[in-house]
């Protein structure tokens, strides 16, 4: 979750009970199990409010095959281990360092942010092990940018051409793509093109009662169970590996 976010939650455990976020752990177990390795080093890049590492280290099915963690994150202001990480094999840093070698790389809702995507999606690549995995998630479709992206600092929406054809233009090449956050879809067209611009320009994630929050985890394990959205939905979700291997 981005940093400019975390004051609409009481900590890092309501963080990651909220439905938005508890669906794209979904397909961070989905890469791990892709990966299909007992030895795995993960490098998130964009690490943000850490709610990610914080399921892989404590929630995540397949947290005993992760061998390391790498956080990555610019605007991180404290580099030591959090209370929850301070027993596993989890570090910090402000920058992607060429010697940090990845089975699995991390960058959710992290490449909008960046103005030169392309550059930073070779730095990724090249990062990789030869038979690693990126996984990437990104705001999808232009038409519904709103006062929520300048908020976050987005430069861009994505589509899963755009972003397929950006990540092949890198030396990437796709194992699997589709849109998810399909079932919201609607409703987010709705309100972004009803709504007055700069309406709710602090940010679109937020708490929900207990009641809605259940009902969307629950939707959004299912599309994730279904495989996706060939068509429409709220993010892209692609996963990645090295051109020609």
């Amino acid at each position: 979750m981005d940093l400019r976010e975390a004051k609409n939650f009481d900590g890092i455990e309501e963080e990651v009970n909220h439905w938005w976020i508890r669906t794209r752990f979904n397909y961070i177990n989905k890469i791990i199990e892709y990966y299909n390795s007992n030895n795995i080093n993960i490098v998130e890049y964009g690490c943000g409010t850490c709610n990610n590492i914080y399921h892989l280290i404590n929630n995540s099915p397949h947290s005993s095959k992760i061998n390391s963690i790498i956080g990555i994150d610019p605007n991180l202001e404290n580099l030591d281990n959090p209370v929850w990480a301070k027993d596993s094999n989890c570090f910090f840093d402000n920058s992607l360092s060429s010697t940090y070698k990845a089975d699995i790389i991390l960058a959710m809702d992290v490449l909008e942010h960046i103005k030169e995507d392309h550059t930073a999606l070779k730095e990724w690549r090249n990062t990789l092990k030869p038979d690693g995995l990126l996984l990437i998630t990104v705001p999808a479709f232009q038409h519904l940018w709103s006062s929520h992206d300048i908020f976050l600092g987005h430069y861009k929406r994505y589509n899963n051409k755009s972003l397929n054809d950006l990540a092949n233009s890198a030396g990437l090449e796709a194992v699997k793509i589709h849109y998810i956050f399909s079932f919201i879809y609607p409703l987010v067209y709705f309100l972004r093109k009803c709504l007055p611009r700069g309406f709710n320009s602090n940010g679109d994630l937020k708490k929900s009662n207990y009641i809605i929050n259940s009902i969307l985890t629950f939707m959004g394990y299912l599309e994730y169970k279904l495989g996706g959205s060939k068509n429409f939905g709220t993010s892209v979700v692609g996963i990645f590996k090295i051109g020609g291997t």
